[in-house]
C-alpha cells in the first residue's frame, strides 16, 4: 500500500517543507482550562483524539491554512481564534504544534513570547539603565562600545550569546536592561524567538551589522530581522535591505576608540621610513564560510580586467555582472561573496606590489605566497601594539573590504586618530569626511601607489599638516561615542 504524501508547503522565507505528522510533534505548554492548539498538524482528526471530552480552541497561521489542500478539514468540537482577536493564551490549558513556529516563526513566535512575559513576573520589574551587548570582553567592538555606553550614563553588561539564546527568561528575571545592541545578530537566535521575547518585555532591540549584511543574514530562516532596528556600516546596503523588507535601517560607519588611538602613544621604532600595511591575507574560517563556492580562472580575469579598467570588483560589482539580485532567503549569496572576497585578495596583492621596496607587512604567514620581497612581520595584538604601528609608520596603507563596496575600515579612524599618515583606497564611504583631507590621501587604482607616496615623502610639512587636521576632525565627528549617542537618539 503507498504511502499518502505529506502536505508540503512554503515556509515564511518561501521554501518548501513538509508538514510533519505524529502526536510527538505536539508539545504540552501547561496551565489550566480550555484546551488551545496552537496549529493542528497535517492530522487534525489526532489533535481532535489527544482530548476527546474538552472543549477545544486552535489558532491557526494564515499563511499555512492557505496552502492546505482541498481535503483537510477541522473535526467538529473546535473552535477557532482568530490571532487578530488577541486571546490571553494564560486562560487555556496551551497544546503546541511545534514544527509550526519553524515554519512560520513570525507568526508564532510574538504569541509564544507573549504566553511566557504572562506567566513570568518580568512584566512587573523596574527597567534599568542597562546595555546587554552579547559577546564576551574580546569580542568585535566590545570594550569600545562598553566605554561609549557608560559615557551616555549606561551601566552595562556583557552576555554570553549562548545564555542569552537558551538562558533568556533567566536573565531577563533578574534584570531588565533598556536595550540590548548586538553585533552581526550574535546572541539572536535564527528564528528569532530571542528578538520576540525582548521585544514582548519592553527592551529595545538594535544589530549593527559591521560584515556584509546579506553574508550575516545569510544563516537567518525567519522574516523578523525585518523589523529590528538594522545600522550598517556601508550606505550602499541600506536600498538591497529596504527592497528584501527591512522596515529599518540606518547608516552607523565604523569609527575610533580616543582611550586606544590617541597622538600619545608611543610609536614603534624604525618604521617612519617604511610604508606599513597591518592586516591578514584571508580571514578565519573563509573556507568553512565559503564552502562549495568557486572563483575559476575566468573569474579571475574578470577580476583583473576589472582593475586594468579601473574598477575595483567588489561585491557590488560581482552583483551586476552575474545578474544577481535576490540576496535573501538562502546561501546562494555567499557564492557571490566568495568572488567578491578573492578579488579583494587580488586588490590587496596588487596594491601591497606597487607599495614599493620599503614594505613592511605586520601580518600571517600567507602573505608569503605573495609578497616574498617584502619584509614580513608577525601579526600583533591590536590594543597594545597596533597605536604604536599607526602612529611610527612613514605611511600605512589601506585597502577596504570587498564585501563592502562602499564600505571603511577601522584603518580609516584609527591611524589618523593616532596623529599618524593613511594612504588609502577610496569609496564612496569616504565622503563622510571633508574633500580637502582625502585629496592626497587616496588612491582609486593600485598602480596610482609609487606616484602617491612619492609625492608625500617629497612633502613632509604637508604630510604633518593633514595628519593634524585628520586627527582633530576623527576625534571631533567619528568616535564611537559619536555613534553611540546616534543610535541612542535614533532609538528614543
Amino acid at each position: 500500500m503507498q504511502r499518502p504524501e505529506r502536505i508540503r508547503i512554503k515556509n515564511e522565507a518561501g521554501q518548501l517543507q513538509s508538514l510533519p505528522e505524529g502526536e510527538r510533534y505536539f508539545q504540552d505548554l501547561g496551565g489550566k482550562g480550555k484546551i488551545l492548539f496552537l496549529g493542528l498538524g497535517p492530522e487534525p482528526d489526532l489533535a481532535a483524539n489527544m482530548f476527546p471530552q474538552a472543549e477545544k480552541y486552535y489558532i491557526e497561521c494564515p499563511a499555512l491554512t492557505a496552502q492546505l489542500p482541498d481535503g483537510y478539514t477541522i473535526p467538529a468540537g473546535f473552535k477557532q481564534i482568530s490571532e487578530n482577536e488577541a486571546p490571553d493564551l494564560s486562560d487555556f490549558r496551551v497544546i503546541l504544534f511545534t514544527p509550526g513556529k519553524r515554519l512560520f516563526p513570525s507568526f508564532w513566535e510574538p504569541l509564544l513570547a507573549g504566553l511566557t512575559m504572562a506567566r513570568s513576573e518580568i512584566m512587573h520589574k523596574n527597567r534599568s539603565k542597562t546595555v546587554w551587548i552579547p559577546g564576551d570582553d574580546k569580542s568585535l567592538l566590545i570594550p569600545e562600545l562598553c566605554r561609549a555606553f557608560k559615557v551616555e550614563g549606561f551601566s552595562y553588561k556583557v552576555i554570553d550569546p549562548d545564555a542569552m539564546r537558551k538562558n533568556l527568561l533567566n536573565l531577563l528575571t533578574g534584570e531588565l536592561p533598556e536595550l540590548v545592541l548586538s553585533i552581526n545578530f550574535n546572541g539572536l537566535d535564527n528564528a528569532g524567538e530571542t528578538y520576540f521575547m525582548l521585544r514582548e518585555a519592553g527592551v529595545k532591540i538594535a544589530v549593527w551589522m559591521v560584515d556584509n549584511p546579506f553574508h550575516i543574514l545569510s544563516g537567518i530562516k525567519s522574516t523578523y530581522w525585518r523589523e529590528i532596528n538594522l545600522f550598517v556600516t556601508d550606505d550602499w546596503f541600506i536600498s538591497a535591505l529596504e527592497k528584501h523588507g527591512a522596515k529599518h535601517v540606518t547608516h552607523l560607519p565604523l569609527a575610533t576608540d580616543p582611550e586606544i588611538f590617541n597622538n600619545k602613544v608611543p610609536p614603534y621604532p624604525q618604521l617612519n621610513e617604511r610604508t606599513v600595511f597591518v592586516g591578514r591575507s584571508s580571514f578565519p574560517a573563509k573556507d568553512n564560510f565559503f564552502s562549495g563556492c568557486t572563483f575559476d580562472a575566468e573569474d579571475e580575469k574578470a577580476a583583473l580586467r576589472a582593475i586594468e579598467n579601473n574598477s575595483k570588483p567588489d561585491f557590488a560589482w560581482w552583483a551586476g555582472k552575474d545578474g544577481l539580485e535576490k540576496f535573501w532567503p538562502g546561501r546562494e549569496i555567499r557564492s557571490l561573496g566568495f568572488k567578491a572576497e578573492q578579488s579583494g585578495l587580488i586588490w590587496r596583492v596588487l596594491a601591497l606590489q606597487n607599495a614599493g621596496k620599503d614594505l613592511t607587512v605586520f601580518g600571517d604567514e600567507g602573505w608569503k605566497n605573495y609578497l616574498p620581497e617584502a619584509e614580513l612581520r608577525p601579526p600583533i595584538d591590536y590594543f597594545i601594539t597596533l597605536p604604536g604601528i599607526y602612529s611610527g609608520a612613514g605611511i600605512n596603507l589601506n585597502m577596504t573590504s570587498p564585501l563592502l563596496p562602499c564600505g571603511l575600515t577601522q584603518r580609516n579612524f584609527d591611524v589618523w586618530a593616532t596623529g599618524g599618515f593613511l594612504l588609502s583606497d577610496h569609496t564612496s564611504g569616504s565622503s563622510i569626511f571633508p574633500e580637502d583631507l582625502l585629496e592626497h590621501c587616496t588612491f582609486t587604482t593600485p598602480a596610482e601607489i609609487p606616484d602617491k607616496i612619492d609625492f608625500i615623502k617629497s612633502n613632509p610639512q604637508l604630510q604633518k599638516e593633514l595628519s593634524k587636521n585628520w586627527q582633530a576632525h576623527i576625534m571631533n565627528k567619528h568616535t564611537y561615542l559619536n555613534r553611540v549617542s546616534k543610535m541612542l537618539n535614533l532609538l528614543t
